[in-house]
C-alpha cells in the first residue's frame, strides 16, 4: 500500500516538472521570437509576435518607432503539394499583379531580396480562420471573396481562398497572402475555397 502511494506521488512531481519545463519552453521561445530583429533598407524591425508559419515562409507582427508592420522571412521547407519557383522573386511579381488586378492587398513597402524578405503594411483586424473556429458566421464576407475571384479569374490567375490569408477590417475584406497562381478550375472559389468557408472543409490544410 506505502509503495503505491509512492509511486503516485513520483508520477505526480514528475509531470508536475515536465509541465513547468514544457511552460518555461514556451515562454523563452516567446521571448527570442520578441528579441528576433529585421534590417531592411537600413531600418531596423523588431519582431514582436509570429502572426504564421505557411508553405512560403513565417509572417512577423514587427514593430519600430511606434508602428507595426508585417515581415514576411521566406523559407525552403519541402512542402509536399507544392512545388516552387523563385519565392522571393514571386513575391514581388504577384504584388504588382495583384494591384493590377484591383484585388485589395496590404501595401507592400520594401522588398529584401538578398535576405528574403518582404516588408509589409499591417492590416490590424480579425482573422477569418479564427472566426470560423469559434463558430461564427462568416457568410455575409463571402460576396466579398467572390468578388475577389471574380477579378483573379478575369487574369487567368486564382489566389489562396484558404480562410487564415484574409483578414477583416472595418467590414472589409483584405488578402493578405500575395500568393497567385495560374488559373485552374479544381482551384477556384466556387470550387474549392469555398469549402472551407462554409464549414464543408476542415481547417486542417
Amino acid at each position: 500500500m506505502e509503495f503505491s502511494l509512492l509511486l503516485r506521488f513520483c508520477v505526480r512531481i514528475v509531470f508536475f516538472f515536465s509541465s513547468l519545463f514544457a511552460l518555461v519552453g514556451r515562454e523563452k521561445s516567446c521571448i527570442v521570437e520578441e528579441m528576433k530583429t529585421f534590417e531592411i533598407e537600413g531600418k531596423t524591425y523588431t519582431a514582436t509576435k509570429l502572426l504564421g508559419h505557411g508553405k512560403g515562409g513565417y509572417s512577423y507582427l514587427v514593430k519600430r518607432r511606434g508602428h507595426y508592420y508585417v515581415v514576411k522571412a521566406i523559407h525552403h521547407e519541402e512542402v509536399s503539394y507544392y512545388k516552387f519557383g523563385n519565392k522571393i522573386q514571386a513575391e514581388n511579381d504577384s504584388y504588382e499583379y495583384l494591384k493590377q488586378c484591383h484585388i485589395r492587398i496590404p501595401k507592400c513597402y520594401a522588398i529584401d531580396f538578398e535576405q528574403e524578405l518582404v516588408l509589409k503594411q499591417y492590416i490590424r483586424g480579425r482573422n477569418i480562420a479564427d472566426m470560423i473556429k469559434k463558430k461564427e458566421d462568416v457568410s455575409r464576407y463571402i460576396p466579398q471573396v467572390e468578388a475577389m475571384a471574380k477579378k483573379a479569374n478575369a487574369h487567368s490567375i486564382n489566389i489562396d481562398y484558404y480562410p487564415p490569408n484574409f483578414i477583416l477590417r472595418k467590414g472589409l475584406l483584405y488578402y493578405v497572402d500575395y500568393e497567385i497562381e495560374k488559373l485552374d478550375q479544381r482551384y477556384t472559389f466556387a470550387v474549392w475555397g469555398k469549402n472551407y468557408w462554409t464549414g464543408k472543409k476542415g481547417l486542417d490544410k
